[in-house]
């Protein structure tokens, strides 16, 4: 499958210096964020608020979808810019397997909406034809050692607090469950009951490390302040008795939670970033899947520095 790599070299003033790499040739390439700070946000509150009431507003929302091909076009047209490039491109064909990597360093070029891709003259972006991957320089500070095993061994983590009223259990698991079996994939699907912190963490000591091949979590999740963590969870001082973990302390700008089954019925129980990453460390699990609200979100400075803050990056086991 030929690769077209992505890659940010240097953030400038307006944008980055990227280079456009094919197997054997390279163009650096300089790109600027296409929307301003108020289409961004236009374009974020059509996928994360307007889906909850869809019969309001509806001028803003046909606005905003349309904006999507306005910005893939933009982009497109800023990477491929030198003409060789573009025909280089057309040589590899969009419509034959080809994978597109993105590899950034920062959270600002994370940010841009890659996927949203779109070449000129097309009725839909490039990632609903070709492979879109994302990476991140940094390596992680340790590697998993897995041995040899006739299946892949896979949990699947689903969190519903509100039970009935929430978003049914297999609306996820039940078609990868069917695609595995159709397939007739050599997988060993494993379910977690009940979709709890203190389940998981005693399940994964009960199996050991390395047993596990792929976690997915099928749950909720947000970017959150302090202040409206509190407001989120049913009882507001509830997860100040979670189970494992030391209470939440207060903490400035944004952290990155999933939210796993409380003990009660409408109890959510948050799980910020680094302790899921710290409850993973030592297990020797090489890959973690998050179907969750905000999973590819990233968030700009300041609030994208320190420990456990910033978003959860897709592909890359960074939690």
């Amino acid at each position: 499958m030929p690769v077209i790599t992505i890659r940010e070299e240097e953030k400038t003033d307006s944008g980055f210096e990227i280079t456009l790499r094919f197997e054997e040739e390279e163009y650096l390439v300089t790109i600027t964020n296409p929307f301003t700070s108020k289409e961004e946000q236009e374009l974020e509150w059509y996928f994360e608020e307007w889906l909850e009431f869809p019969f309001s507003d509806t001028i803003i929302a046909e606005r905003a979808a349309a904006s999507i091909k306005k910005y893939g076009e933009n982009l497109f047209n800023q990477v491929f810019t030198d003409r060789n490039a573009y025909t280089r491109y057309q040589q590899l064909g969009r419509h034959n397997p080809l994978q597109i990597e993105i590899v950034g360093k920062t959270p600002d070029f994370q940010a841009l909406h890659w996927e949203a891709l779109w070449e000129p003259g097309y009725s839909r972006p490039l990632a609903v034809d070709c492979v879109m991957v994302r990476r991140n320089v940094k390596r992680g500070a340790r590697q998993a050692n897995i041995p040899q095993s006739p299946v892949i061994n896979l949990l699947v983590v689903t969190a519903r607090p509100n039970e009935e009223q929430d978003v049914g259990y297999r609306t996820i698991s039940r078609p990868l469950i069917d695609a595995i079996e159709n397939s007739q994939l050599a997988v060993n699907v494993e379910l977690l009951r009940p979709g709890t912190y203190e389940a998981l963490a005693r399940h994964l000591e009960e199996k050991g490390a390395g047993f596990y091949h792929i976690i997915h979590f099928d749950t909720h999740g947000a970017l959150m302040k302090y202040k409206d963590i509190q407001k989120e969870t049913a009882n507001p001082y509830a997860y100040q008795l979670r189970w494992g973990r030391n209470d939440l302390q207060p903490y400035d700008g944004m952290k990155a939670f999933l939210f796993l089954e409380g003990e009660t019925k409408g109890d959510a129980d948050p799980v910020e970033a680094t302790e899921l990453a710290n409850l993973l460390t030592g297990k020797g699990i090489p890959v973690c899947l998050l179907n969750a609200c905000q999973s590819g979100k990233q968030i700009k400075p300041p609030f994208a520095r320190g420990e456990g803050q910033g978003g959860f990056i897709q592909g890359e086991k960074k939690l």
